[in-house]
């Protein structure tokens, strides 16, 4: 019984993170083609990031149910050197 439980919240969690990788993905192409619009460092494009706005990414970025669509997104980026 338990181990049923947990094979449906792993399936739920892994239904869930391919769902999400690819608005995540984009999320992510957006973030780094404002930075290069603006011709901004990381650090440059947080500080002038209303704070309304930081709240919400980092809602996006550090969400555990996000985690780990989140990192493969940045995996798939790095490995075609987009970021």
């Amino acid at each position: 019984m338990l181990l049923k439980a947990i094979i449906i919240i792993v399936s739920i969690y892994l239904v869930i993170t391919f769902v999400m990788l690819p608005i995540q993905y984009r999320y992510l192409i957006g973030i780094k083609e404002e930075q290069d619009k603006n011709n901004q460092s990381m650090r440059e494009y947080y500080d002038q990031m209303p704070i309304q706005e930081e709240v919400l990414h980092g809602n996006t970025q550090l969400n555990p149910m996000f985690f780990l669509a989140n990192f493969l997104a940045w995996l798939i980026l790095k490995f075609q050197k987009k970021i």
